[in-house]
């Protein structure tokens, strides 16, 4: 499945895609982190995923340096800053996300969390395949699945893309503006995802995908 055909982002998190980006282009030494730092308080909350929030946030200037490096290995439009992000992280003792590979090697095994814990581990070789923990429960198997087979299509992805994903496939697009009304316990239960999923699908657009 190729990216353009996934049920992606609305406007306001494209804007903020390309907002970051330029950022970044300004000042490709990342000397201008206060700048990114304000950016990325105010961003859509569909931009970074909860927990990747949080540490942007609290981070110091180096680990915000390593963060927003992390990012710019995930987003294919700043593909030709990849290899100067590699090195600076090479450079400075720091592991490449395990995602990252080089050109022609296949991805690294990728653990998915959920709700602080591994809940699945997606891997390409020898053969695709993707290992759910056992103690989930259906509703929790559904969504981490689907967080699986977004990983599985775009071994790239940041953890907000995997989610949006994931909103989409399990709880549609325009459709799900007849549910907003609802709460999200009685979201959950029809379309039988976690609360925490509903969350994440909240604050995306309703769309035709």
């Amino acid at each position: 499945m190729r990216r353009e055909q996934l049920p992606l982002d609305g406007q306001a998190y494209l804007l903020a895609v390309r907002e970051l980006e330029r950022l970044i282009r300004q000042t490709p030494d990342l000397s201008n982190l206060g700048t990114i730092r304000e950016f990325l308080a105010g961003a859509p909350l569909g931009l970074l995923g909860v927990r990747t929030a949080e540490d942007f946030a609290t981070a110091d200037a180096e680990k915000l340096r390593v963060l927003t490096r992390y990012m710019i290995l995930a987003a294919t439009a700043m593909e030709d800053l990849h290899e100067s992000a590699r090195r600076w992280l090479t450079e400075h003792d720091y592991a490449l996300p395990p995602w990252d590979v080089g050109p022609g090697q296949p991805p690294q095994p990728r653990s998915l969390s959920y709700e602080g814990r591994v809940a699945a581990t997606v891997s390409w070789t020898p053969q695709p395949s993707v290992s759910l923990a056992p103690d989930l429960t259906e509703r929790e198997r559904r969504w981490v699945l689907a967080m699986a087979i977004a990983t599985g299509e775009r071994p790239d992805w940041t953890e907000p893309e995997v989610q949006r994903f994931a909103a989409y496939l399990t709880m549609g697009g325009a459709s799900f503006g007849a549910d907003r009304e609802l709460s999200d316990a009685q979201i959950a239960q029809k379309y039988d995802v976690p609360e925490s999923a509903v969350m994440v699908r909240r604050v995306l657009d309703d769309r035709e995908v």
